[in-house]
């Protein structure tokens, strides 16, 4: 499978260089402490409880049946993204709005549980649907061939015509990638076909994570795999969904950062980030996380302008590595005692 480009690089160095420039440590565990956020990898009853105490009238509704992914895909959703179809007997393992179930625990859930079936994702546009085997990401996919690729890629361009109309119109009524059925068909090499799926696939989930509100569901069902037997799954799904979100484009109307709210790790958040493969640009990014520093203050000393520290410090929030903090409740300095006050003010005189 494609991998990305730039040379991942560990954190450790960097953080350990800026950790030594900080406050006292008792004020750095305190402002840590202070930002526990729920854990990725908690066993799902425990998230759904969770989800379920905090839920809304709508946000929750019976378990609803996705339908075979290779159905024709029904009507466009209602105003709150839930979905129109009618109840079956569908094995939905989970399902909820990411407002209250982020789309990152509901990846690591599907990594960590081993899952097989298909996690859809209700939003504006088409559903868009993740197909997984045994943990493991297999393609992201939607009917809708415009959302999915909008233009023939450049090396489709000397194929039939008709062909490629012909394996779209099929994606249209199965949700399988046209890209898929060409290979099937010997039109195209199978890498290139793989690098494609895995190309439009990270795209398209990528504009899930800076959608307003997402209606998520996931059906185990391990009959829906029948027609991807022939396509290898992406077993690292963390630093998968880390490729997603370096693709977001614009996440100015879900995401503002205030230029002085502060970044914090987790509970796990820094055991967390240390398992991925950050780019240098990134790493040097999560070292100056101290629960102190503001994001202004971290773009300055990167020399970053404010929206390239805003998008990448979103990855970061997304992927619950880190909260934001308004800047009211950064850690202070110290209150000195009088007699270090005193002892300072007698070596000055000296």
């Amino acid at each position: 499978m494609r991998k990305s480009s730039e040379e991942p690089k560990s954190i450790e160095a960097d953080i350990e260089s800026s950790n030594s420039e900080e406050q006292e440590q008792d004020q750095e565990q305190e402002q840590t402490e202070g930002s526990d956020a729920p854990q990725a990898d908690e066993p799902l009853q425990d998230a759904a409880a969770k989800a379920e105490a905090a839920q809304s009238d709508d946000w929750w509704s019976a378990s609803q049946q996705a339908g075979d992914w290779a159905d024709p895909a029904s009507s466009d959703p209602a105003d709150d993204v839930t979905p129109s179809k009618e109840p079956r007997t569908a094995d939905v393992y989970f399902c909820g709005h990411t407002t209250f179930f982020p789309l990152n625990r509901a990846l690591q859930v599907i990594s960590k549980e081993k899952l097989t079936g298909l996690l859809r994702s209700f939003w504006e546009q088409e559903p868009i649907d993740l197909l997984a085997r045994d943990g493991e990401i297999i393609f992201v996919s939607t009917r809708d061939t415009e959302l999915y690729c909008p233009e023939t890629p450049a090396p489709l361009a000397d194929l039939d015509v008709v062909g490629v109309a012909r394996a779209r119109d099929q994606q249209r009524e199965t949700g399988t990638p046209f890209v898929l059925t060409l290979t099937r068909e010997e039109s195209i090499g199978r890498e290139l076909a793989l690098e494609l799926i895995q190309q439009y696939g990270q795209k398209l989930f990528s504009q899930l994570w800076a959608a307003p509100r997402v209606w998520i569901m996931f059906e185990k069902n391990a009959e829906l795999l029948a027609n991807a037997a022939d396509v290898p799954g992406e077993p690292n799904v963390r630093d998968w969904a880390l490729e997603t979100l370096r693709l977001v484009e614009n996440i100015d109307e879900t995401a503002h950062f205030e230029p002085t709210s502060i970044p914090a790790y987790t509970k796990d958040g820094f055991e967390r980030v240390q398992k991925l493969k950050l780019t240098p640009d990134e790493a040097q990014f999560a070292s100056q996380f101290n629960g102190s520093r503001s994001v202004q203050q971290i773009a300055k000393n990167l020399r970053l302008d404010l929206k390239s520290a805003r998008q990448m410090l979103f990855r970061f929030v997304a992927l619950e590595i880190v909260e934001c903090w308004p800047a009211s409740t950064a850690a202070k300095p110290e209150q000195q005692g009088i007699f270090q006050r005193f002892g300072r003010k007698a070596r000055r005189d000296r």
